[in-house]
């Protein structure tokens, strides 16, 4: 296995980063600390675009591992 090298390593952090905080917006809906259907689908629209952001960087760090390893 060859060895991580920075964007990998910046990548596999953002990954996390963006894991917590969907969690983070997850856990709000779920218990119930949202004051507003407005505030529902503020949260729900933040985690529906996070998700995306996850995706489009796993699609990046495919292409740029077809690239260059």
């Amino acid at each position: 296995m060859a060895a991580l090298m920075p964007v990998h390593i910046y990548i596999r952090e953002l990954e996390k980063l963006l894991a917590e905080e969907i969690d983070r917006l997850k856990e709000n809906i779920a218990l119930g600390h949202l004051e507003s259907h407005a505030e529902y689908k503020y949260h729900a629209g933040k985690i529906a675009g996070l998700m995306a952001a996850q995706e489009c960087l796993v699609e990046a760090d495919k292409a740029y591992r077809d690239k260059v390893l």
